[in-house]
């Protein structure tokens, strides 16, 4: 898989990037970012890259979106910590679609992910599109591994006798959920934890050797849960892109803590008050999307269709669970 795009063999996807042609140009310096001054009395020096023809044209890295937005961050903490939110979610999903084909990305960083404006609704001006929610793709594909088809019954028989770790590339399992969990610290203008405690990775650490988010917002103590859980040392323990998903989601639209604050003395009563839950939400959206259709200024954003894909699958057990994960419970 050695492009910069996603595998022909990946169905699109609405945060992948998809490669519609690519090739190798010399390209001149001059045209790269960040690219060094040259000399005036020198000829303009090229360089070779990977040229990618791609349906999206992003208007910005993640790196320069965080980098641009220190003081808002400051200045409006609850907004820019749910935009972080919505971020991650849509990279949950797209990284969710790749272990559908067992493509490992293995190069998770902000500048590998993209943002691209989400088209106005009708009778939008530019002002309300750059406050829009934004449409993450993850780009990049260049460390990606993919998993081969089945093994041969007489290769399954000579790896009869090798640890499991070997045999089915294990360590690479929940490679991006790690990285995933990086990402938390640097979306939230915070240092990778493991380039201020290089000696983490030589040890066992726990959670509380993790350097501490500051506390912002509400959103701040989950975001700190959620990266604790995807940077868990063991593998076996580290939660799956999934399961972050199903975090960012309770995180994002509930049910709260206040729910379970009422007396519910059994696993039966908690099951039903999140059916309820489920079902006041669903009936809520629908009123909002009928309002939003004799709009004519108002049109379904990408926020309430994340939104509803959450409603949509949302039942009381994986509910339950996200929010003991979340402590919650």
């Amino acid at each position: 898989m050695a492009t910069s795009c996603c595998s022909p063999s990946v169905p699109v996807h609405f945060n992948i990037q998809q490669d519609c042609g690519h090739f190798v140009a010399s390209v001149p310096s001059s045209m790269l970012k960040n690219a060094p001054e040259e000399c005036p009395s020198r000829n303009t020096s090229e360089q070779d890259c990977v040229v990618v023809i791609t349906r999206e044209v992003p208007h910005q890295t993640t790196a320069d979106f965080v980098r641009d937005a220190v003081n808002f961050h400051k200045a409006k903490p609850e907004l820019y910590e749910r935009r972080v939110c919505f971020l991650l979610l849509q990279l949950c999903n797209g990284l969710e679609h790749l272990k559908e084909y067992s493509v490992i990305h293995r190069d998770l960083c902000l500048e590998n992910l993209l943002l691209v404006h989400c088209k106005p609704s009708p009778g939008c001006n530019r002002t309300k599109e750059d406050k829009s929610l934004p449409r993450l793709i993850i780009s990049n594909f260049l460390k990606a591994k993919q998993k081969s088809g089945p093994v041969e019954s007489k290769v399954k028989k000579n790896q009869a006798r090798l640890a499991p770790e070997i045999v089915s590339a294990s360590q690479y399992k929940k490679f991006d959920e790690f990285q995933t969990g990086i990402l938390i610290y640097e979306l939230l203008h915070q240092p990778n934890p493991f380039e201020v405690k290089p000696q983490l990775k030589e040890e066992e650490y726990s959670p509380d050797d993790l350097p501490p988010l500051p506390d912002l917002s509400i959103y701040s103590r989950g975001l700190q849960q959620l990266a604790h859980l995807l940077l868990e040392a063991d593998p076996i323990k580290r939660i799956r892109i999934t399961e972050a998903k199903r975090i960012l989601q309770c995180l994002l639209w509930g049910p709260r803590k206040d729910l379970t604050e009422q007396p519910l003395n059994h696993q039966e009563a908690l099951h039903d008050a999140l059916h309820n839950w489920v079902d006041m939400k669903r009936a809520l959206l629908m009123m909002k999307f009928a309002e939003r259709a004799v709009d004519a200024e108002r049109n379904i954003e990408l926020e309430d269709w994340l939104c509803c894909q959450y409603l949509a699958s949302a039942d009381p057990f994986s509910l339950a669970k996200s929010m003991k994960l979340l402590q919650l419970l």
